[in-house]
Formats: C-alpha cells, structure tokens, sequence
C-alpha cells in the first residue's frame, strides 16, 4: 500500500468521526429525534472530549440538583429603623394632639397610644417567621409607645397617680424582659433603651420632675436585667451612659439635691452589679476596649455626684466618694476570683478610677494641710520597704495611672517642702524635710539596685541632694555663711563615701556637684570675707575635702575596668 492510498484511508476515516459526532450532538440536544439509519447498532459511548463539551453546553435547567444560593437580605435594615421611630413619633402625636386641635378626649388619646404599642408588638410577632431581626423592629416600638403612655397618662393628663404609673412602668419593663426571651435580638433592647430614656424629649416635656427620675431608674434597673440575657455589654454601657447624664441634667433643674445624688448612687449600683452578674453568669471579663468605655462614664458620675452631695452635706462627699470607689474594687476582686490565671481588662479601670477618687477625695479634701508633707515619707519608705518590683508598673498599663497618681502626690509635696525650706523657718517644716531626707536615702539603700541604670536614678538621686542642701541651709544659716559651706561639703563627702562602699558610679558623679558647689561658695565668697586666719582654715579645710574626694573618684571609676580584665581569658 502506497502513500496515496493510506492518507485516503485516514481522511474516510475522520469523515465518518465528524458524522457520528454531530449525529451524537444532535441525539443529545434532541433526544425524542430518531437516530439516523446511517449510524451503526449500537452506538459507542462519546470520547472524553466531547463529554466534556456536552456538559459544558447542556442548560443548567438539565440538572434539577442544582438550586440558586438564597442569601438573606439585610439592605433593608434601615427601613424598619426609620419606620420604627415614625410609628413612636406618630404616638406621640397623638398624645399630643388634644393640645393643637382638641377634638380627642384624653382618655381616647392614651386608649390609641396603648392599641398602637400593641398593635406594634403583635405585628413583629406575625413576621418573625418571615425575617426575626427585620420583624423585631416593630416590638421594639411598641415597647417605646407603652413607655411614652404611661409617662404622658402621668405627667401631661393626670389620668393616673403617681403610685399607679410607677406601677405600670415596672409592668411595661417586666413585658420588655419577658420579649426579648422570645426575640433574642441583641439590638432590639438596645434601641428600646434609648427609647426609653429619650421619652421625656420626645414628648417635648420639661422633664424636670420626680417621676423623671424614678422613672430612668426603673428603666436602669430592667435592661440591666436584659443585658444578662443578651450577653451584650453595648446594652449595659449605652443604658448607665442615658441613666446617669439624663439623671444629672434633670437635677440641676430640679432643685433636689438629696433625691438626685440618691438616684445617681442608685443607678451605679444597679450597673455595677449587673456588669458583674453579667460577668458571673457568663464567665467572660470585660475587655480593654469595653472597660475604656466605662472610664469616662464613672468619671463624670463621680463629678456629678460630689456635686450634689457637696452641696447638700460639703464634709460628707469625700467619705461617699471613697465609698463608691471601694464598692467597685470589692467588685473587681471578687470577679477576680473566677479567673486566677487570666488577666481581667477591667483592671486599669478600676484601678484608674480609684486613683483619681483618692487623689481628691482622700488627698486634697480630707488629709489635713499639717499630714500631707508626712505622706511622702509614709510613700517613699512603703516602696523602700515593700518587695514589689519597680518595673511592674511600666509593664502593666492597669498600674501606670496610680503609680502617676502617687507620683503627683509625692511631687506636689516635695516643691512645698522645698518651698518653705528656703522662704520660711518653721520647725514642722525642718523636720519633716529631714524624715523625707532620711526616707529618700532609704529608698536609695533599699532598692538602689533597681534604680541603676534606669532615667529615675538621676532625678531621684538630684532630688535627694536638692532637699539635703536646702535643709543644711535653713539649719546653718543663723549660725554663718561658712558653716553653711561646712555642711554642704560634709554632706557631699559622706555621699561619696557611701558611694564608694557601693562601688556606684553615678551616685559619686551626682555627690560631686554638690562638692563643686559647696567648695565654689566657701572659695569664692566665704573666704573673701572672712578674717584672715578663718581664711586660712576655710582653703585648708576646703583643699582637703576636695583632695580626699578626688582620691575616691579616681578610685571609683578604675572600678569599671577591673572586672574586665579579670574576665578576659588568659590564652589558650
């Protein structure tokens, strides 16, 4: 077989394959068509490529398995929001509708405000099935309009007493709780707790009265519960921050000061108590970021509260103040408690708050002006004596607002000490100098170690020095210039003695300025104006000190380069 003939046989070939192709194609696409009597019986099954090509081009109706991914819609979300505050803004409407038109009995006006709520309630009911976070919108309205009844059947129409509304209001948190256990929507209690406590704004009232007050405190006391349940600390920080703001603006309106600082201290206690229910139930501590959102809230509910306190009773504040600061720590150690081996976020809170309670309640109200100078000796000589390490504080961010606390302290009280050491010449004065002279060098001796090599060993160590020399000065100084001279090199020369017991380098260095110094004035200006033979012995004196100092220093700074050479290996 030649060439020609083969090549004639390939291409029959490949014909008859492109027909059996396209009749395969066509029995596919149409499968009630009848074969053609061309094709031979039976027909072999098509090769991979083109299986691949027959799926790939069949319609994606042919594979009844195949069902479009429904994803839930949330888009809407806004809607049901707005809808919602129109539904309250159309309840309040309405009881306010008697005062423009006065067609509508109040009866009636309160009769439709409480269908209204219902009527909402029931609605998110009907659609949970449909969608339960879009549906839960509208419960959360009508629990907003039940609330909006009573408080207006009280305050704008007198239909009901005070005991009566009281009453209902606890009736409408106690429907509020018994929802969201059918609910289980996190922003659904969220949205009627700002509701709730903006009512008084919403219906344009004055809202400066008693009703207001207990009012926001039933409120406090229902979504703490809810929070619990929610496990939503955004709930139980949005509900304290309406509680106690609300609470104080209403009071310094309303002239009340008892009932008001009462409400505040109430409406912390119930929020604290429910962050650590809420922390008990679930074990989860609160974070960083949640305890940050804390902070300023307590800040301000302090401020407020010694306030009215203050004015109401001025010395029973400070005591109150400590009070609540030592509620919330027991809070913390107790919670503590559940968690030995984790670190709680709500440290730097508490420890912050307490801090900044101390520092004006304890420090700068209640401690007397005459024991304040003594307190930065109680200070210096509890850390010298104290074991905790120094650097703690810089690790951990929960110690570093009272350790700037305590150091305010203890720097307020050393420029006052510094102060009257050079302008005054009280007795009381001196001798606390001295105790807080003798307290600084305790630290030094004690905890020396910790200080080396850190930028507080300069600054503690000149600020020892300062008040040394101050102290000498008042003590010397009606006695004479030169003997003020004379205490002030006896100082630094036993500095730098002690220095060289402790082979310490930079306390020699610091005890020199103070040397410098003393040498400087009793060179230059003692022995100017002395007679001559006080002249004479001032420079002998002053020769000597300064000779005998330089000896230890030289001897001090060979010190850094004999440890050196006894380490270097002697050769191998």
């Amino acid at each position: 077989m030649d060439s020609s003939e083969f090549e004639s046989k390939i291409n029959a070939l490949e014909l008859r394959l492109s027909r059996v192709e396209g009749a395969l194609m066509k029995a596919v696409q149409s499968p009630a068509a009848p074969l053609p009597h061309a094709l031979p019986l039976p027909v072999p099954p098509p090769p991979p490529k083109l299986q691949t090509l027959l799926k790939a081009q069949a319609p994606a109706a042919a594979n009844p398995a195949s069902k479009p991914v429904v994803s839930k819609e949330r888009s809407g979300n806004w809607l049901g929001i707005v809808a919602s505050i129109c539904f309250v803004f159309a309840a309040a409407f309405i009881i306010k509708l008697s005062i423009d038109s006065g067609w509508l009995t109040p009866e009636r006006q309160i009769g439709l405000a409480v269908l209204l709520g219902i009527g909402l309630i029931a609605a998110g009911f009907a659609l949970m099935e449909a969608d339960r976070e879009y549906s839960s919108l509208l419960p959360g309205a009508g629990i907003i309009v039940l609330y909006l009844t009573v408080f207006a059947a009280h305050r704008l129409y007198s239909l009901i007493t005070f005991e009566s509304a009281i009453s209902l209001v606890s009736l409408v948190s106690g429907a509020c709780v018994w929802l969201y256990t059918r609910i289980r929507e996190d922003w659904y209690p969220v949205t009627a707790a700002v509701g709730s406590y903006c009512a008084p704004v919403i219906l344009s009232l004055g809202s400066s009265s008693t009703f207001s007050v207990y009012y926001f405190l039933l409120c406090s006391t229902a979504f703490a519960i809810i929070s619990i349940w929610v496990k939503s600390r955004t709930l139980t920080l949005v509900s304290a921050y309406l509680a106690i703001m609300m609470t104080a603006f209403i009071g310094l309106s309303l002239k009340q000061d008892g009932l008001i600082a009462g409400m505040l201290a109430l409406n912390f206690l119930v929020f604290s108590s429910g962050t650590y229910l809420y922390t008990r139930q679930t074990l989860k501590p609160l974070t960083e970021a949640e305890s940050s959102g804390f902070l300023p809230l307590l800040l301000f509910f302090y401020a407020m509260e010694y306030y009215f306190i203050d004015r109401l009773r001025p010395g029973l504040a400070p005591w109150l103040s400590l009070g609540f600061a030592a509620v919330l720590l027991g809070l913390y150690l107790s919670a503590k408690k559940w968690f030995p081996e984790a670190k709680i976020g709500s440290q730097s809170m508490v420890f912050a708050f307490v801090a900044v309670v101390c520092f004006h309640s304890f420090y700068l109200e209640l401690l007397p002006d005459g024991a304040r100078p003594w307190l930065f000796v109680a200070v210096a000589l509890s850390i010298a004596l104290t074991s905790v390490k120094l650097g703690e504080s810089q690790k951990s961010g929960a110690l570093r607002i009272p350790a700037l606390a305590v150091l305010a302290v203890m720097l307020i009280e050393y420029v006052g000490m510094i102060s009257h050491l050079l302008s005054g010449s009280d007795a009381a004065w001196l001798a606390v100098s001295l105790a807080s002279l003798v307290s600084m060098w305790a630290l030094i001796y004690a905890r020396g170690d910790e200080f080396a090599g850190r930028t507080g060993h300069g600054p503690l160590l000149g600020a020892a020095h300062l008040l040394a020399v101050s102290g000498l000065y008042r003590l010397t100084t009606d006695t004479s210039s030169l003997a003020v001279s004379a205490s002030w090199l006896f100082y630094a020369i036993c500095v730098i003695a002690f220095a060289f017991n402790r082979k310490d380098e930079v306390m020699a260095k610091s005890a020199m300025l103070v040397l410098g110094f003393a040498a400087g004035k009793a060179l230059l200006y003692d022995a100017a104006s002395a007679p001559t033979t006080v002249r004479i012995l001032c420079l002998l004196l002053t020769g000597a000190a300064l000779y005998g100092s330089g000896f230890l220093i030289r001897r001090i700074s060979g010190w850094k380069t004999e440890p050196k050479r006894q380490q270097e290996p002697s050769g191998v």
